[in-house]
């Protein structure tokens, strides 16, 4: 069956393998579930036998009265089904997706990126949104028809869901149950980044499980490139040594080598309760990856780092005096109040009260045995946006890198929490994590906002084109 080329208007209807499912009333994963047809054969939207495209001034398009515009909606949660997820690529594509590949691309001579803001490119859809704060999203335009087996896709960055809906009718809205509008938990349900994840005192790899990734998906070290997380053991804390019957590598195997780090897509740094830095206190064991991580984070990498992780930056002499104000202590407080002064900001502080992390808009309040004041604020002019508190009691930063660089020759971040995601190290995984804590809620918004793409904070973000 050939497809007709997209350079017009065109509407999805099912293509004549797909006939037999076209009654069903769920919505399937075509992909990466076998959903088989009359003659017991696995449906595959995305090559031949998939939906056609024809021309939209067939009769089949019809014209919809004003007001009753063909729509498709729904809400996009988190691979656990439980939190909506803000800023997710809601998209009806015009062909096939593209291939997202592992690891970071290989980095110009410079060692810096090779022109990508984005991890995994949308190209030309049909319909496109973008989640609001409740996880919502609309599908509408001049180019959504009513049609049968529709594709539709959700992303951001490396994350990517797609199913098919059944039927999309026309001038009327299409809602979508919130059983399938959610991330994928694991590699059958859709893409996932390769995340490397260093343990320590805080139980960082229970932030990972409590949003819904599938157990099966950790493993020690990088062994087995089908999973999607990577453990290794850091120094510090009664952290767990094992995943799934397993030894953790040690965390300088991880840190020590560039190419290693650059197979992972984000990388996951729980505090180590001790910097091990030159300079600072305890056994150094980070002086060989400073440059490592610093070149990481250059060619694209994504990097999320708790308390003592600040160390990356303090003993850098790329980020030391530009980043962070290290001249002292910051301020303890138990109630921080969100940065409302940029776009994103703004999303953090309606998400907090939509999931019900906060109780008076803007503000968030923590066990200050948890919150940690490891720094003074943003260096006046930094390129460090902070995200809750402020000055001296700023507890979330995040930057772009390459640091100096403009935000279009950008590709990397790195987001440093002074917060503890729980109180205690998790000495045995999975059974020593629980649901998600109100600390921990914070960093699920600033986990999916590090996957998305590198972009200018004080503008919104766009949905594809």
């Amino acid at each position: 069956m050939t497809q007709m080329k997209l350079g017009v208007v065109a509407v999805l209807v099912l293509g004549a393998v797909g006939a037999a499912t076209a009654c069903s009333s769920t919505v399937r994963n075509n992909v990466f579930e076998d959903d088989a047809g009359t003659d017991g054969s696995a449906v595959d939207n995305n090559g031949e036998g998939g939906p056609v495209l024809i021309d939209p001034d067939s009769s089949t398009t019809g014209n919809c009265p004003e007001g009753s515009e063909t729509r498709i909606t729904g809400k996009v949660y988190d691979p656990a089904g439980k939190n909506p997820l803000y800023n997710i690529q809601v998209f009806v594509p015009s062909g096939d997706l593209p291939e997202i590949k592992t690891g970071l691309p290989a980095p110009k001579p410079d060692g810096f990126c090779a022109g990508q803001t984005c991890d995994s490119q949308v190209l030309n859809p049909l319909a496109a949104a973008l989640t609001n704060t409740k996880g919502e999203f609309v599908l509408k335009g001049p180019r959504l028809f009513p049609g049968k087996d529709v594709p539709l896709v959700m992303q951001i960055g490396k994350w990517r869901r797609k199913i098919v809906i059944p039927e999309v009718k026309g001038c009327q809205e299409n809602k979508l149950d919130a059983k399938d509008t959610r991330l994928p938990k694991n590699g059958r349900e859709g893409d996932m980044p390769h995340i490397a994840l260093t343990t320590g005192c805080d139980a960082l790899e229970c932030l990972l499980y409590g949003i819904g990734i599938d157990p099966t998906e950790f493993e020690a070290g990088n062994s087995n490139t089908g999973k999607h997380v990577h453990m290794f053991y850091g120094s510090g804390g009664s952290t767990p040594k094992t995943v799934n019957g397993s030894n953790l590598p040690p965390a300088q195997d991880l840190w020590d080598n560039v190419a290693r780090m650059s197979a992972f897509d984000v990388t996951m740094l729980a505090c180590e309760c001790d910097e091990y830095a030159p300079g600072g206190t305890g056994t150094p064991n980070k002086p060989v990856g400073l440059p490592t991580m610093r070149n990481y984070a250059n060619s694209g990498g994504k990097v999320f780092g708790t308390h003592y992780h600040y160390s990356w930056m303090k003993y850098n002499t790329a980020w030391s005096s530009g980043i962070l104000d290290f001249g002292g202590s910051g301020t303890s407080a138990s109630t921080l109040p969100i940065n409302t002064s940029f776009p994103k900001g703004q999303a953090l502080a309606d998400w907090l009260v939509e999931v019900g992390a906060s109780s008076v808009p803007g503000q968030l309040t923590l066990d200050t045995g948890l919150t940690r004041e490891s720094h003074r604020g943003a260096v006046p002019g930094s390129p460090a946006q902070e995200w809750i508190g402020k000055g001296t009691t700023a507890r979330y930063v995040s930057f772009n890198t390459p640091v100096g660089l403009p935000v279009a020759d950008q590709c990397g971040r790195f987001v440093f929490s002074d917060i503890h995601s729980t109180s205690t190290a998790a000495t045995n995984f999975p059974s020593s994590c629980s649901a998600l804590n109100k600390a921990q809620l914070p960093l699920e918004f600033m986990f999916f906002d590090l996957n998305s793409c590198v972009q200018d904070e004080t503008k919104p973000p766009e949905p594809p084109k």
